[in-house]
């Protein structure tokens, strides 16, 4: 999955970016945040399912799935 793919999920369940330091965004949801890599190409696998472990107690359990 791309940075750009998972931006626009995050949009769709009210997450917001809060501010950002060179290719990396720190995004807020309700209570959780995480840190978006802004690379080109896919999100490594591990680093996806730590953004989506981040956000689950405010999205809910397999968010990323859905």
């Amino acid at each position: 999955m791309t940075a750009r793919r998972l931006v626009r999920i995050l949009r769709q369940h009210g997450c917001e970016p809060v501010r950002q330091r060179g290719s990396h965004q720190i995004w807020r949801c309700a209570n959780c945040q995480t840190v978006i890599p802004l690379h080109a190409g896919d999100i490594p696998t591990g680093t996806l399912r730590s953004i989506e472990r981040d956000l689950e107690p405010c999205l809910g359990p397999r968010w990323l799935t859905q």
